[in-house]
């Protein structure tokens, strides 16, 4: 999830300030819009330590009109918030119609902290993030536009920035023994903010993670957002059509964040002699593997996503003769059959979940809903938005049941896709793979790429999360999803093996 904002976004000086002055009047203007149509605003900067939350608050406030705005920080409850239900701190200061509140830390702060610091369990947890969710969909759906925002950098930039402050006399106070507790817990702070955004990303209140590293990009792509979000509410004939419909930004080009494809490093390769001894090896481990899981009772869910002609049939046909055939389906999904589309979108899915110590292999998947059915318009806006956090939910449910759960985007050049392609006009036992529709597809090659970075960023989850696979050489793309299957099968046995020892004793 935040490790596709870490691709180091960045916006020029120049182009900063081209676009700041306009921005700054878009936002102004938008604001009076709302105020004149009554309609709320709540914003939640929350985020890492040292991104810069208190820096977007300021530029936030000297940018709007302040008679329309208010900050609240919450940090620890008073005595008097202390004697009233958690939630109490909250609704008294909420934003009324026309008014925007701006909220510095807000009620998912303190559950996160608590999960962090071992002061709440895991089901607390979870039961917080359901009273949120449910809390979200309660004021949207009173009228209210909720914008949530996400400022995020990488714990070296977070040490790198504490360091920087504690070396100035002037600015040491700015760090203290709370931000280095957080930065010593940075990879558990970072699992259970992970866990919260999942579970509270919504298509009506959805997350807006920013990568903040550099400071122009990170205010410029706030404020873009923001405004987009507020314009959306503007343009709908009246609150009640406005909140049946989720608000997806249309960022202007210096706010987009970096795709998370451009960074894949396609040049690693294996040779045929590399790949065979390689094959050989894994062939028998995973045949052995496999047959463990099935004695233990483990099923395992193998999802293949890629580029037309990235190679996804020829990794699964190598995958096949590790496993017995009594142990595995191989599933290819194309467009859904009448019956199918009078069901929901994940009912066909369901009827394919392998039974316990079983293997189902999707050669395509309901990832379908968020690439090609969102790109090519099959579902409406509202209905991809809101799938991210639907699929979520369904691998959550697997996991849950004790599947293990694999997933792989296979990545290809431009280039090497149009050599392959233009190889199966050539050949005659290859012609059959190319179709028209495989042209059409690569035409829209960027919108693609965009519905898959969204893809990656709102559905790589610690349980199930994304493998890109660099593919431009298809030995390598085969022993590298080999390899991964293998050490997850591994992995999986030996918590099962854990768990066993634990009831033991």
């Amino acid at each position: 999830m935040f490790e596709v904002f870490e691709s180091g976004s960045k916006i020029s000086k120049s182009d900063y300030k081209k676009r700041l002055p306009e921005l700054r009047a878009e936002l102004l203007k938008t604001q009076f819009e709302l105020q004149k149509q009554n309609i709320p605003v709540l914003i939640k900067i929350a985020g890492v330590e040292g991104a810069g939350k208190g820096e977007v608050v300021n530029r936030l406030n000297s940018w709007m009109d302040t008679r329309y705005i208010e900050t609240y920080v919450f940090r620890k409850e008073s005595d008097e918030e202390a004697s009233r239900p958690y939630y109490w701190r909250f609704w008294r200061v909420l934003p009324s119609g026309g008014q925007i509140g701006l909220f510095f830390g807000s009620w998912y702060t303190a559950p996160i902290k608590k999960l962090v610091f071992d002061e709440m369990d895991s089901a607390k947890f979870d039961s917080e993030m359901n009273h949120i969710r449910s809390l979200e969909q309660m004021l949207v759906s009173g009228g209210m536009v909720i914008a949530k925002f996400w400022l995020h950098i990488p714990e070296a930039e977070q040490r790198k920035r504490f360091e920087k402050l504690e070396k100035d006399e002037r600015t040491q106070w700015r760090v203290n023994d709370y931000d280095w507790r957080y930065h010593d817990n940075f990879e558990r702070f970072i699992k259970v903010s992970k866990r919260a955004i999942r579970q509270t990303d919504t298509a009506k209140s959805p997350w807006n993670i920013i990568d903040a590293s550099q400071t122009r990009y990170r205010d410029i792509a706030f404020m873009e957002i923001l405004l987009q979000r507020m314009k959306a509410a503007l343009n709908r004939n009246g609150i009640n059509k406005q909140l049946e419909e989720p608000i997806t930004p249309e960022l202007h080009e210096t706010a987009r964040p970096n795709n998370i494809l451009n960074h894949v490093d396609l040049t690693p390769s294996l040779n045929k002699n590399e790949y065979k001894d390689e094959y050989k090896d894994l062939y028998l481990e995973i045949e052995y593997l496999a047959w463990q899981c099935y004695q233990n009772q483990i099923s395992n869910v193998i999802v293949f996503e890629g580029w037309d002609a990235a190679g996804k049939g020829g990794v699964i046909r190598r995958l096949i003769p590790t496993l017995d055939a009594k142990l595995y389906r191989v599933i290819q999904i194309s467009a859904p059959t009448k019956l199918e589309k009078s069901h929901h979108y994940l009912w066909r899915f369901w009827q394919h979940i392998p039974k316990d110590g079983k293997i189902t292999i999707y050669d395509r998947s309901w990832y379908g809903r968020v690439l090609v059915e969102r790109v090519e318009g099959f579902a409406t806006e509202p209905e991809w938005s809101r799938s991210y956090h639907e699929i979520n939910e369904f691998e959550q449910q697997l996991i849950d049941h004790g599947t293990a759960i694999n997933k792989f985007w296979l990545h290809i050049s431009s280039d090497e896709q149009l050599r392959r392609f233009e190889e199966r006009k050539r050949i005659e036992y290859k012609k059959h793979k190319i179709t028209e529709e495989d042209w059409r597809n690569r035409d829209q090659r960027e919108a693609y790429k965009t519905a898959v970075h969204d893809m990656i960023a709102k559905t790589s989850t610690e349980y199930a999360p994304w493998h890109i696979i660099p593919a431009n050489s298809k030995n390598y793309a085969r022993i590298k999803v080999l390899k991964i299957i293998r050490d997850s099968m591994k992995s999986s046995l030996e918590k099962r093996s854990n768990r066993n020892t634990e009831k033991d004793s």
